[in-house]
């Protein structure tokens, strides 16, 4: 038996039809492997973090997450790929909390903190300010007094011009009336070998960094750069209890992507990762390397962010800091 179909019905019809093509025709995100960027060295802590929550995140979204390490001018390498990636959330990138910095330090970059979307604060590092043994101070006033009698003689080193413990130790240099100089490594373990040969004579390394130095006794803690003092180090003070407020002496990481990438990928990806470092196998490593979980909203992220870049214009007008 034949069926005939009306014109009136197969007007009606047309539209439906239409409409199921593009429908059927969307992609799913994600559909393929997604990329994070990290802006420092394999095997620095934000690698080291980078590199433990990928793979949780990506058995949350469905896609593997792939770390790709894209190093260069304090971070801008990375964040230019980011910017001027195609915004459909497969670009994404490791921050940290000094990251508005480098628009601070250089106004001619090809892009602005407007073309990024922090997604979550996930973890923080606090570091531990730290002399080698031999130097003779036992207190963060000793050495402050002794730093004093000797202005631009003592130095210390970080993993580079612009970063946190740079813009930090500054801070403090401020506040404390004392004139170090600073010598700016690739990274943070070639400035221990220094430390521990007394070539520089403190400097802010992390706790996973510090700790088996200050066990056998090659290290000294003088002060926690952390809001609190942490169970890793419970006699150590902080530079609050010193007398130094809050100058900024930890390590914060981040997830960020291109600001026009759609909010509801913005919101998985976020999801995912905030999800995923607090699951406890990544909690558990983490809490070995002396990490603290954060896993912020994004506007708790952006917050902060813009917090901290207030912060840190101030102590780069007062100290006078430039990239040269």
């Amino acid at each position: 038996m034949k069926i005939k179909i009306t014109r009136r019905q197969s007007l009606l019809a047309s539209p439906v039809v239409a409409l199921a093509r593009p429908l059927a025709a969307q992609e799913v995100w994600p559909s393929r492997p997604i990329r994070l960027l990290v802006p420092f060295a394999a095997g620095g802590p934000m690698d080291l973090v980078g590199r433990l929550i990928a793979p949780a995140a990506g058995n949350l979204l469905g896609q593997q997450v792939i770390v790709e390490n894209r190093t260069g001018g304090t971070g801008a390498v990375a964040m230019a790929e980011v910017a001027r990636a195609t915004p459909d959330g497969y670009t994404l990138m490791m921050t940290g909390a000094s990251w508005p910095v480098i628009l601070l330090l250089n106004q001619n970059l090809s892009f602005r903190m407007t073309d990024f979307a922090p997604l979550t604060r996930i973890t923080i590092a606090p570091h531990v300010m730290v002399v080698p043994s031999s130097l003779p101070v036992h207190s963060l006033a000793e050495f402050i007094a002794e730093a004093k009698k000797r202005p631009g003689e003592w130095s210390y080193g970080t993993s580079g011009i612009g970063t946190t413990l740079h813009l930090g130790t500054e801070m403090l240099e401020l506040r404390a009336g004392i004139d170090l100089v600073h010598v700016p490594y690739r990274g943070n373990a070639p400035a221990i070998t220094d430390l521990l040969a007394g070539r520089l004579q403190t400097m802010f390394p992390t706790l996973a960094e510090a700790i088996p130095y200050i066990n056998d006794n090659r290290m000294r803690a003088l002060a926690v750069g952390y809001r609190e003092r942490v169970e890793w180090l419970p006699d150590v003070p902080t530079l609050a209890e010193a007398g130094y407020g809050d100058v900024p002496a930890s390590s914060d990481f981040g997830i960020a992507c291109g600001a026009q990438v759609p909010a509801p990928i913005r919101e998985k990806i976020s999801e995912a990762f905030r999800t995923a470092v607090r699951q406890p196998q990544v909690g558990a490593r983490l809490h070995e390397l002396g990490i603290l979980v954060v896993a912020s909203t994004a506007e708790e992220f952006a917050t902060m962010l813009t917090e901290e870049t207030a912060r840190y214009a101030e102590v780069i007008r007062a100290a006078n800091i430039t990239l040269n």
